[in-house]
């Protein structure tokens, strides 16, 4: 009935063996847990390692996200012309950030130009929202000063569908 034949009670590691096999387990997973998963889960970097591997970094970003999308919500109204929402707490340094946003759509003249300057702090961000008809084009240029700056750029329907 088996295809192999059942170890005998001399091959069974004992429960010594076990137990020391299970502690070095639990440590491994312990030390990848605080060096690595921390950091770069949640941005929590209690042994400075997540940081020097940019792992604490990511996490960071990845906290910072979730956040924002906890902030909204489905049935939020819909974004007016062009305006900035400071999201995050501010630091101690700044971080100029200057968005100039072109559009041409229909029922405005072509090369209409719009600026907008935000001045961002370390692990602080902004959200500029830019209300366009179906068909409208915009060029836009971000010009960073004096550090950088991470930006996600998409569109989003206005009534958006249940759980978009």
């Amino acid at each position: 009935m088996y295809n192999t034949e059942l170890p005998t009670r001399a091959e069974l590691p004992s429960s010594r063996q076990l137990i020391r096999s299970t502690l070095i387990a639990a440590v491994t997973a312990g030390a990848l847990l605080t060096t690595a998963v921390m950091p770069a889960e949640y941005g929590i970097d209690p042994t400075g390692v997540g940081d020097a591997l940019g792992l604490k970094r990511m996490g960071e970003i990845k906290t910072s996200l979730a956040s924002e999308a906890a902030k909204e919500t489905p049935s939020s109204p819909a974004p007016v012309s062009v305006a900035a929402v400071a999201v995050a707490p501010a630091a101690a340094t700044q971080v100029n950030v200057d968005v100039a946003a072109s559009k041409a759509s229909t029922g405005e003249p072509a090369g209409k130009t719009d600026e907008v300057s935000i001045t961002l702090k370390p692990g602080q961000a902004a959200e500029v929202k830019l209300d366009m008809n179906k068909g409208s084009k915009v060029a836009y240029r971000w010009v960073v000063r004096g550090g950088s700056v991470n930006f996600d750029t998409h569109g989003d329907p206005i009534n958006p569908p249940a759980g978009f």
